[in-house]
């Protein structure tokens, strides 16, 4: 397992990513994240349907239930907005990603340093082709465990 690429365990798991325009309301970056069980993040499209944002599972419950969470355990990275009705640009985190041909340990460096449980595969041009999630990665270490007994 010490050289696969991130090419060669995408297409053994989940092909479809969760993803949201970036005008998108809260309700539906909720709505997308809940779609699929296995989500740990929705990633947000501009106009062009290129990655501009990532918004991670945790980020958004900061913004749901800001009223019920204690100050200190709160981790907004930026002010919430709560004159205007906030949209998936105001709330969504820079863009990490991986591409097919990088390999697993550089996917697993920008999960760890990034403090993300997921991230979308792109191609040249930026467009989500893909996802890397880390429950699927567990799913892929059994199976490759399975057949070498």
């Amino acid at each position: 397992m010490k050289h696969l690429k991130v090419r060669n365990i995408r297409r053994m798991v989940t092909q479809e990513a969760s993803i949201v325009d970036e005008d998108a309301s809260l309700l539906k970056v909720a709505e997308a994240i809940v779609e699929d069980p296995k989500t740990r993040a929705v990633y947000v499209l501009d106009k062009k349907k290129k990655l501009v944002g990532i918004i991670p599972v945790i980020e958004l419950v900061q913004y749901l239930y800001y009223e019920n969470i204690p100050q200190e355990y709160v981790l907004y990275r930026f002010p919430l907005l709560l004159s205007t009705e906030p949209k998936a640009k105001d709330i969504m985190l820079p863009p990490v990603w991986v591409k097919d041909d990088e390999d697993i340990t550089s996917a697993f460096v920008k999960m760890f340093k990034n403090n993300l449980k997921e991230l979308p595969v792109v191609d040249d041009k930026m467009h989500v082709i893909g996802d890397l999630n880390i429950l699927e990665l567990i799913k892929v270490w059994i199976e490759v465990n399975k057949h070498a007994h």
